[in-house]
């Protein structure tokens, strides 16, 4: 099962990488655990050390971001 949170920023100054890791973070205090990827648009360009799987997705516009968890199969 999986579970995801939105989270929406569309300040144009700030890089997508900044915007995922403050997505993380608000996923992590709402939670209680640690998200394992995120969903993000293929029309964004991101390279990020944090421990997620960013998986480009046709239907996550730009700016939104589906921050979950996804149990191993």
């Amino acid at each position: 099962m999986a579970s995801y949170m939105m989270w929406f920023d569309d300040d144009r100054k700030k890089p997508a990488v900044v915007k995922i890791e403050e997505a993380l973070s608000a996923y992590e205090r709402r939670f209680q655990r640690q998200p394992n990827v995120v969903l993000i648009s293929e029309r964004e360009t991101v390279e990020t050390n944090a421990p997620v799987q960013l998986r480009p997705q046709p239907f996550v516009r730009p700016s939104y971001f589906y921050v979950g968890y996804e149990e191993a199969a």
